[in-house]
């Protein structure tokens, strides 16, 4: 493969030249083909123009003071106290554009095992000292961090009620699961590929908050494969983002607008307001025991804006979009919580399971290959140990599941983690095991039974869609908008929009980003991580699905996932490797930034003895960046560099030994990033350069928040504002059922093709043993090591 062309013709003319005349019009004019395919440079720029359309709607939502009853006025008043703690300014930062501080209200709307936001305002444990918090600017932060929040929880409710007015289907069955031949599931993915040309026509565009989600469900794209595959949504797979109707709707300033016919057939469609905003305040939702609707509000955080009470709510609340959800039914007194929502999503698919004979979610792909594969029952094997979970609630677990909800503790309702103890006992009980193998060589014999390898990940895959989420989706969507947000954040500042050359970047990290992709052909068991350039072609490709599908399958014999949720330490480690590979693969640096970390980075790969002898390819690639005056035109805070949006923090509550081996290898990291910093320091001295320093801050709602380093997630993310918590995973005890996990989990362990997808191992389960941790919280990814974002990783 050709090497990409260089980065730096095209900075330097950005640098010494005006934006040609009518650069932004002609984005408006891209050539966009109305059927997926690969991505182009056209795809990629209209990609980012539906960036900036988020980050535009973000600013708008979070700046408006008095949103849902949250006024700027609940920020305590600067003093001249507070201008002397003020942060110190750095070149990154982005100060609050001073239109956006004033503007006027759109509606005047009514224990954790995460830190609570006392905890969160402590400075990180490595933040200099020099740099002393302003109080008011840090609350003010919060509060608009919060009105996005309640934003985001309404759109992904209202993304539901779009889904579920789409008419396609019908909705999957076990039935079709037993034939390779079936369209609608073994050849889902490319039997649709006679796309109806005219189905965003009929279906029409929806509004901007709700394309969002949708935007954030495809970027997930094994779950967004079984969630389309379960609902029968062959079309909307197909179809994708209809790049040629949104870049249409998006006008120069970043403003969507669709025509009013739009508008009103969305109201027809779904009964909700076109505007996010002016949807009612209150969220009707049914009672899991008795049906009865009770009618709970968005939020109980919001106050009157001259309110006089002494009662200060907070801001992490009780309502439905908030962080700590309680409410009781005034029919049968049942206390409605997150939990609780989540075991009644369990029970209502264990019912159509039952009734229907849908399959439960996570049984439904491949857990390896992450392809929907037809099974032909044979005597050998009768039944599909995919479907495991399914013969387990039919014939072990059916009654006791329909007692979860018949016999409530009405002050203590059922949690997820009952249904974790349930299915424990299953995979621990001999008799239980030898029922559901019934019929099966398994069955019959008197040796002891233990599930299958894949049958005990699908067991994994299955708990991981009820961890944190009570939505019909295999993921949290809510917190996959806010990760993806962090995405949208760095593309706009970057600005790559702006660029007069920037169709040649656009082409230039296309040929990245496949030469990412024979990476992780070449390297199927390993962690590789992108770069935000990569990133953004990964993301254009993904949100073409059925064209993603396509190449993937061809270039790597599997469906490649992109985990929304890897932990910070996985992240880090699958850079470091990925940078590593891609410099001695094609003889280029893989992060073109001059940061402390992509510096140290980049210093870590030269070995001493080839140092010492002269021969040193790495040092060579390193010192040609620098000298080449490429290096002069990646600025250390505003380059393409790791990209990071779906960082996580491991909630390690529960330590285990695991954990404790974990930190032990955390602080073995730092030591050794520690002497790469200090030798990349001394390497530049000699050439008479000098290294940025490692402080680093970012800009959040205005209030620089330091980070020590671009791998981490995003130190900003209260946990308790949110209905589930956009920054965090399970890694302690209790997240998989007992029994499920293992060294004989195979080519599902962690960081191979089937990943321990959305809450599998947290102590590197199947690569070498290791006890399992937590149930990747909302989805999320593999704690430990696990996950993976590209090398097939996590889904």
């Amino acid at each position: 493969m050709s090497a990409p062309p260089s980065y730096q013709d095209a900075e330097a003319a950005a640098a010494t030249s005006e934006p040609p005349p009518g650069l932004a019009e002609s984005f408006a004019t891209l050539s966009l083909a109305t059927t997926p395919r690969d991505p182009d440079p056209d795809t990629c720029l209209a990609h980012l123009r539906l960036l900036s359309a988020f980050e535009s709607l973000r600013e708008d939502v979070g700046y408006t003071d008095g949103l849902w009853g949250l006024w700027d006025t609940r920020a305590p008043a600067e003093t001249e106290k507070d201008h002397a703690k003020e942060p110190v300014a750095k070149a990154s930062q982005q100060k609050v554009p001073d239109e956006k501080k004033g503007k006027e209200p759109t509606s005047k709307a009514s224990q954790s095992k995460f830190p609570s936001e006392k905890q969160a305002k402590e400075p990180a444990p490595n933040a200099p000292q020099t740099e002393v918090p302003n109080e008011r600017h840090l609350q003010l932060s919060k509060i608009r961090e919060k009105r996005w929040a309640l934003f985001v929880a309404r759109a992904a409710d209202r993304y539901e009620t779009w889904w579920k007015g789409l008419v396609e289907g019908p909705a999957l069955t076990e039935d079709d699961m037993n034939s390779q031949t079936s369209t609608a599931y073994a050849l889902f993915p490319i039997s649709q590929n006679t796309q109806d040309s005219k189905y965003w026509g009929k279906t029409s565009l929806p509004p901007l908050d709700v394309l969002m989600v949708y935007h954030a469900h495809m970027l997930n794209p094994y779950n967004f494969l079984e969630d389309c595959v379960r609902a029968g949504y062959g079309q909307l797979w197909a179809n994708g983002m209809p790049w040629n109707l949104v870049n249409a709707a998006i006008d120069q300033s970043f403003n969507y607008n669709v025509s009013d016919e739009d508008k009103a057939r969305w109201i027809a469609m779904t009964g909700r307001a076109w505007d996010n905003v002016e949807d009612p305040l209150v969220k009707s939702v049914p009672c899991p025991v008795c049906v009865n609707h009770i009618e709970i509000p968005w939020t109980t955080c919001g106050l009157d804006e001259n309110s006089k009470t002494d009662h200060d709510p907070g801001l992490i609340g009780s309502g439905y979009g908030d962080g700590e959800l309680n409410a009781s039914c005034n029919k049968c007194g049942t206390r409605i919580n997150k939990e609780f929502l989540s075991v009644a999503k369990f029970c209502n698919d264990a019912r159509d399971l039952l009734v229907k004979n849908l399959p439960m979610p996570g049984t439904v792909l491949n857990p390896v290959s992450g392809e929907p594969e037809g099974f032909e029952p044979r005597y050998a094997q009768p039944w599909n140990p995919q479907t495991f979970p399914n013969r387990m609630i039919r014939l072990v677990l059916r009654i006791d599941i329909q007692d979860l909800i018949k016999s409530p503790r009405l002050a203590h309702p059922p949690t997820v983690d009952d249904v974790r103890k349930m299915v424990e006992d299953v995979l621990s009980s001999q008799s239980a095991l030898r029922t559901i193998e019934q019929g099966s060589p398994t069955g019959r014999t008197l040796r002891t039974i233990r599930a299958t390898p894949i049958a005990r990940l699908s067991v994994r895959k299955m708990m991981s869609r009820y961890w944190d989420n009570f939505s019909p989706f295999a993921l949290d969507l809510g917190g996959a908008v806010l990760r993806q947000g962090i995405f949208s954040e760095k593309m706009q500042k970057i600005d790559w929009l702006h660029s007069p050359t920037a169709r040649d970047t656009m082409t230039r990290l296309i040929t990245k980003y496949q030469r990412f992709v024979s990476i992780i052909a070449e390297n199927p068991k390993r962690i590789a991580v992108p770069t935000l350039d990569v990133d953004l072609a990964w993301h254009t490709h993904q949100l073409s699905p059925s064209a993603y599908y396509a190449y993937t399958i061809a270039a790597t014999k599997k469906f490649i996932r992109h985990d929304d949720k890897v932990d910070e330490d996985g992240l880090r480690d699958g850079f470091e490797w990925t940078s590593k590979t891609y410099q001695e693969k094609f003889g280029q640096v893989y992060s073109e930034c001059t940061c402390w970390y992509c510096e140290s980075v980049r210093t870590s790969h030269i070995s001493s003895i080839g140092k010492v002898l002269g021969i040193s390819s790495n040092e060579k690639i390193d010192e040609k960046f620098h000298t080449s005056g490429v290096a002069n035109l990646c600025p250390p805070d505003n380059s393409a560099h790791i990209s990071s949006h779906n960082a996580v923090k491991l909630d390690l509550s529960g330590e285990t030994k695991a954990d404790a081996v974990r930190r032990y290898a955390q602080d073995a990291h730092q030591r050794r990033l520690e002497e790469s910093y200090q030798k990349a320091c001394k390497r530049a001295e000699k050439k008479g350069r000098k290294l940025p320093p490692r402080e680093q801050y970012y800009d959040h709602w205005g209030y620089s928040y330091y980070m020590y380093g671009p791998w981490m997630y995003p130190m900003y993310f209260t946990p308790g504002m949110y209905y589930a918590a956009p920054g965090y995973a399970g890694a302690g005890g209790g997240g998989c059922a007992a029994g499920s996990c293992g060294g004989g989990v195979a080519a599902g362990a962690c960081g191979s093709p089937g990943g321990c997808a959305a809450g599998g191992c947290g102590g590197g389960a199947g690569a070498g043993g290791g006890g399992c941790g937590g149930g990747g919280g909302g989805g999320g990814g593999c704690g430990g090591g696990g996950g993976g974002c590209g090398g097939g990783g996590g889904s």
